[in-house]
C-alpha cells in the first residue's frame, strides 16, 4: 500500500494533458455522442455500427445509459466553447425523458424506440441512475432555471428507497418488475453509483443514511495490491471501478478510491500485457467479442485478448503511462475506424487480429470520453468534482 501511495502523490504531479495528439481523438468521441449518436428527438442510441445497414437497424434503438453520458458530453462541449447550442440541446433532452416509459416507482426502461418510448426491456436501476448523473452535470453547468425546475422533478418523482435490497445498500436491486423490486446483486461494482444517488436522497430528505460509503467496500488483494470486488473476492472488470469515479462526487474526491482506481490498472495492465506480449495491449472492458457475443471481460476471464481502448482511457487521470499506451493504439491505422466525426477506437483482439468489433456500445466507449477529459487542460478532474455536485431540490 505504500508504493501505491508513493505513486499516487508521483501521479498528482503530472502534467494535465501530456500528448497533443489525444486531441483529435478527444474531439472525435465528444462528436460521437453528438453527430453520431444524438437523435433528432434528443435521445442517444444505444450503439454504433460501422457497417451502414446495421447502424440503420439501430439507429432508433435508445438507451437510458446513453442518454445520461450523452448529457456529460454536452456539458463538455459547453464548458469548451465547442458548441453553442449545447444548453437547448441539454434542455431539449431533459424534456423529453418525459416521454420514455417508467415504471410506478419512476424508473426507466434500459432500452427504447426514440419514436414511442417503448420497448419490452428491463426497468433498470442502475441505467436510471446514470441518467439522473447526466441530468445532474447538466445542472451543475447550466444556469437555465426551466432546466433545472425540470431536473428537480426528475429527482423526486423517483423512489430511489425501492431499490434498497439491505438498508445499507450493500445490496441493491437492479430492475423493477411488476410493481416490485427484484433481482439483487452486492456491492463492489458500478451499481456503487446508484448507491450514491440513494444516499444523498436520503441525507437530504432525513439528514442522514445507512448506506455504505467508499471507505467501506469490500476489497481483495491481488499482487500485493487491493482491490475492489463483491464480498465473492472475484475479479470485476474495469468498467466498474471507473463509473463511480467519473458519476459520484465521492468517487472522484476521495484519495482513498483513487487508490483503488490505480490498483485496478496497475493489475489489468500487468495480467492482460503477459498475455498479449504487450505493455500497451490491455484493458478489460465490456462490449462485442470474437466468441461470445457482447461480454464484460476481466483480466482473469477474456478468452480472446480483446482490448478495450476505452478502459485504457477511464485509467488516465490515475495513470499517467496509460497515455503512451492509449497514444501507441491511435497511432496504429489499423486499429482506428473513420467516421463523419473523427477516427474512434474500438475493441480488438490480441488472439484473432483479423476480428475488430462491429459495433461501439455508447455506454462502454463513455470511458473514453471521461478519462480524456479528465486529463484535459481545460476540463480535468475539477470538470467532474463540479458535474457529480448532488444539487437537486429534494421534496
Amino acid at each position: 500500500m505504500l508504493f501505491l501511495r508513493v505513486l499516487f502523490c508521483l501521479i498528482l504531479a503530472a502534467p494535465a494533458w501530456g500528448e497533443d495528439e489525444l486531441m483529435p481523438l478527444f474531439h472525435a468521441s465528444l462528436d460521437f455522442f453528438d453527430d453520431l449518436q444524438r437523435t433528432e428527438e434528443g435521445f442517444y442510441r444505444d450503439a454504433f455500427a460501422h457497417d451502414p445497414a446495421e447502424n440503420a437497424r439501430l439507429r432508433k434503438r435508445c438507451s437510458t445509459a446513453a442518454c445520461g453520458v450523452g448529457l456529460i458530453a454536452l456539458c463538455m462541449d459547453h464548458e469548451l466553447g465547442r458548441d453553442s447550442t449545447a444548453e437547448n440541446k441539454a434542455l431539449q433532452s431533459i424534456h423529453t425523458l418525459r416521454r420514455i416509459e417508467r415504471c410506478p416507482a419512476g424508473f426507466f426502461r434500459h432500452f427504447f424506440q426514440s419514436d414511442t418510448g417503448k420497448s419490452r426491456s428491463e426497468f433498470s436501476t442502475i441505467d436510471t441512475a446514470i441518467l439522473v448523473a447526466g441530468v445532474l452535470a447538466c445542472r451543475n453547468t447550466f444556469s437555465n432555471a426551466e432546466l433545472h425546475r425540470e431536473a428537480d422533478q426528475l429527482w423526486n418523482s423517483i423512489q430511489w428507497e425501492l431499490a434498497l435490497a439491505t438498508p445499507d445498500g450493500r445490496q441493491l436491486f437492479m430492475v423493477m418488475e411488476n410493481g416490485k423490486a427484484a433481482r439483487p446483486t452486492q456491492l463492489f461494482n458500478e451499481y456503487l453509483v446508484l448507491a450514491e444517488l440513494i444516499r444523498a436522497f436520503q441525507q437530504e430528505r432525513f439528514g442522514d443514511s445507512a448506506v455504505v460509503g467508499i471507505t467501506k467496500l469490500p476489497t481483495w488483494n491481488k499482487s500485493g495490491l487491493s482491490l475492489l470486488s463483491e464480498p465473492r473476492r472475484t475479479p470485476l472488470s474495469s468498467f466498474t471501478v471507473q463509473f463511480p469515479f467519473y458519476l459520484t462526487h465521492e468517487g472522484i474526491q476521495n484519495t482513498r478510491y483513487h487508490e483503488f482506481c490505480l490498483a485496478q490498472a496497475l493489475v489489468d495492465q500487468a495480467v492482460m500485457s503477459k498475455r498479449t506480449g504487450a505493455p500497451h495491449l490491455w484493458g478489460c472492458g465490456a462490449g462485442g467479442t470474437p466468441d461470445r457475443g457482447y461480454h464484460a471481460d476481466t483480466f482473469t476471464d477474456n478468452t480472446m485478448d480483446v482490448v478495450s481502448p476505452h478502459i485504457i482511457a477511464g485509467f488516465l487521470p490515475v495513470y499517467p503511462e496509460a497515455k503512451k499506451h492509449l497514444l501507441k493504439i491511435f497511432r496504429n491505422p489499423n486499429r482506428r475506424i473513420t467516421t463523419r466525426g473523427g477516427e474512434l477506437l474500438p475493441r480488438f483482439s490480441v488472439k484473432n487480429p483479423d476480428w475488430r468489433a462491429s459495433r461501439i456500445e455508447s455506454i462502454d466507449y463513455a470511458s473514453m470520453v471521461f478519462g480524456l477529459a479528465a486529463i484535459h487542460p481545460k476540463l480535468g478532474t475539477k470538470f467532474f468534482e463540479k458535474t457529480t455536485r448532488v444539487t437537486f431540490v429534494t421534496k
